[in-house]
């Protein structure tokens, strides 16, 4: 396995409460663009499942969220879990996020200072995330109406995992993953693809006493954190490459309609994905991005569309 297979971060996928806050919160509150609304693949209980990017949805940008309102069902953060999200931001920023954050209502955490750079932090739907002040992130931004160009996220600075134990954490991450280790800073560890940067790095949390979290869907949580691959075929040398070194919890390749994914439990017990992206223009036209619910074939054997949007509109509706 080369060690620039894995490219960098691609999406993170959320257990949140409805689609209507989710579309709220990062449209209005974050200045992302809703560039797709699609239902989750698995499961009886047809439910959304949303994603928010940059204006064309690329990779190290991408979040998704299943809205599990319809379900019922609650997850329990801890260990074994991405349990923070950090957006970079234009350096000098964070005054603006202050402001902007406490105008629309959103619970904010504290302030505060990691590896040497600033951030605020916040809460939706009982997940944290963070706003990182990174004046080496120039990613072009989406043409928000609600955020201010010069003030806009640029895409993802970091995910935070938190594991009990250490050890066999950053032995995959180094052997496996072939992510280095780049900074420390107290009980935080920072590692990143070989080219580094803002979109390409993770932190590791040591969290010997914090309790187990959940793996399954549930209310509260993040579910996966899905890394960027350049091609099928490095996709197939990352897992087999992987399951020869004994990590073998694995699945099999994934369609999930906008990208083919493949999934790996790593020894901390969070959950990763490399995802090979296949886009988000092959169902709508770039101007009608997230316009309408797209329901993929796979799906239509099992749900009328009338049906669904019935459903939807009765116990989770979203508004424009």
């Amino acid at each position: 396995m080369r060690d620039e297979q894995i490219l960098g971060l691609h999406h993170i996928t959320l257990c949140t409460r409805s689609a209507q806050e989710d579309v709220d919160f990062f449209v209005k509150v974050l200045g992302q663009r809703f560039i797709k609304r699609t239902l989750f693949f698995d499961g009886r209980i047809p439910i959304y499942h949303l994603y928010f990017s940059d204006e064309a949805g690329t990779p190290g940008t991408v979040m998704t969220t299943f809205p599990m309102l319809r379900t019922g069902l609650l997850g329990r953060k801890g260990s074994g879990q991405f349990t923070a999200i950090a957006y970079s931001i234009p350096a000098g920023s964070l005054d603006f996020w202050r402001e902007h954050l406490g105008r629309s209502k959103v619970q904010v955490a504290g302030e505060s200072e990691r590896f040497g750079e600033k951030y605020i932090r916040f809460v939706h739907a009982g997940i944290d995330f963070e706003l990182v002040e990174d004046p080496t992130d120039l990613r072009p931004v989406w043409k928000s109406e609600y955020v201010p160009r010069q003030y806009a996220v640029r895409g993802f600075h970091n995910w935070t995992a938190a594991v009990r134990e250490l050890e066999g954490m950053e032995d995959f991450l180094k052997a496996a993953w072939k992510f280095r280790l780049t900074r420390s800073d107290g009980k935080f560890k920072r590692y990143e693809a070989v080219d580094g940067g803002p979109g390409k790095r993770i932190d590791i949390a040591h969290e010997p006493d914090m309790r187990q979290g959940t793996w399954t869907l549930g209310q509260g949580i993040v579910h996966h954190g899905a890394f960027d691959v350049a091609d099928y075929d490095a996709q197939a040398s990352v897992k087999f490459d992987i399951e020869g070194m004994g990590y073998t919890d694995f699945s099999d390749r994934k369609n999930r309609g906008y990208f083919e994914s493949v999934y790996v439990r790593t020894p901390g017990g969070v959950m990763f994905e490399a995802t090979k992206s296949l886009g988000f223009k092959m169902d709508e036209d770039e101007d009608s991005l997230g316009s309408e619910l797209m329901i993929a074939p796979e799906l239509a054997a099992r749900y009328s569309r009338d049906e669904v949007l019935a459903l939807m509109q009765r116990d989770d509706p979203i508004h424009i």
